[in-house]
């Protein structure tokens, strides 16, 4: 059975989606995949272990190239956002991207490992729908609210299979691109699960959260639980690491998650393993360098010292300003310098002594 695979990635962060390739290969051997990776700049000899990887489990890996400067005509995102325009590709998927001859397509993310077998999924009747994805079960209750308020569907990107040839007959790109206006009107910017939620509404089939695919970062933790989260991670098909503005995954274990022990146990098996391990380190040090910044910024000390001399400042202003004069501006800053030395030698004391 041939199996139709999308999974977007950049010289970036190509390593860390070994571990999503291998877990796909590995538990879906009755297939043969043929895994579209959709791209701004990787290059065949950038996968060389991808394609052998492919090779030895009898698939194929494509690379299709994605323009980020065309993108970037259409999407908005934040400056401060984590992801970047080529993870819109999917929105030029269609019509642009995928060779004629493929009719369904299944969409996993660089950041997930696959623990069960696809193919049951892969080969779901879509009956009228244009895309199947796991329920809105899983989906934070503001997510689900913000689509009805918008007039959508919730839809949950990862694990999600499109119906190719439906919607290129019944859309045209510029059909997704004006939903894409919609959605950056009410959330300020574009995003895949909130236009496909619109474009597809009335037209999505739902096959069970806790057989398909289960979200773990600290929202869902909190939200669902420990225990529950544990228990879909056996009866799900794919794991997926989403996270928010701390970028959160198993490669940069800010908050830990059960999931993240089945990610390295691929993870120990991958020819980048030593690389995720000494990656960790930099992105440690970045974030303990930031600390510091921030410590240092933020201290007592300068605190302590901005408010003395903003009310050295306004104190000298009002002398000058009434019949004290400058006279009394002198006393002022003469005051403000005795107080200053004496805070700073109680603070010394009270650090020797503690």
């Amino acid at each position: 059975m041939r199996m139709n695979v999308y999974l977007t990635t950049g010289r970036k962060n190509y390593k860390y989606a070994y571990v999503a390739i291998q877990s796909l290969f590995e538990n879906n051997p009755d297939a043969e995949i043929y895994l579209y990776i959709v791209s701004e700049d990787l290059e065949k000899n950038d996968l060389e272990y991808e394609y052998a990887l492919a090779k030895q489990y009898g698939n194929h890996i494509v690379i299709l190239r994605f323009d980020e400067r065309i993108a970037g005509k259409h999407i908005q995102v934040h400056a401060d956002d984590h992801w970047p325009i080529g993870t819109m590709s999917s929105y030029w998927l269609f019509h642009e991207l995928l060779p004629e001859e493929v009719d369904r397509i299944l969409v996993i993310e660089s950041d997930t490992v696959i623990v069960g077998d696809l193919s049951d999924l892969y080969c779901t009747d879509f009956d009228g729908a244009y895309v199947v994805c796991p329920g809105p079960e899983h989906k934070p209750r503001n997510h689900r609210d913000f689509m009805r308020k918008i007039g959508g569907d919730t839809l949950t990107f990862v694990l999600s299979m499109y119906d190719v040839r439906k919607i290129r007959k019944d859309f045209t790109l510029e059909d997704i691109l004006a939903r894409d206006e919609i959605v950056k009107k009410y959330a300020g910017n574009s995003q895949m699960e909130f236009t496909f939620g619109l474009l597809f509404q009335g037209r999505i089939k739902y096959v069970p959260g806790k057989t398909s695919c289960i979200d773990e970062n600290e929202r869902y933790m909190r939200e669902l639980g420990y225990d529950y989260i544990v228990e879909c991670e056996e009866s799900a098909r794919i794991i997926h690491f989403s996270s928010y503005k701390d970028y959160s995954k198993p490669w940069n274990p800010v908050f830990l998650v059960p999931g993240y022990r089945i990610w390295w146990k691929y993870a120990v098996d991958s020819p980048y393993y030593r690389e995720y391990i000494e990656r960790q380190w930099k992105l440690y040090d970045t974030t303990r360098k930031k600390q510091a910044e921030v410590q240092k910024n933020v201290s007592y000390r300068n605190i302590l010292l901005c408010t003395l001399v903003l009310m050295v400042l306004l104190l000298c202003g009002l002398c000058l300003a009434t019949d004290v004069g400058l006279a009394g501006a002198v006393v002022v800053v003469g005051t403000a310098g005795a107080a200053l030395a004496v805070s700073i030698m109680v603070r010394y004391l009270l650090m020797k002594f503690r």
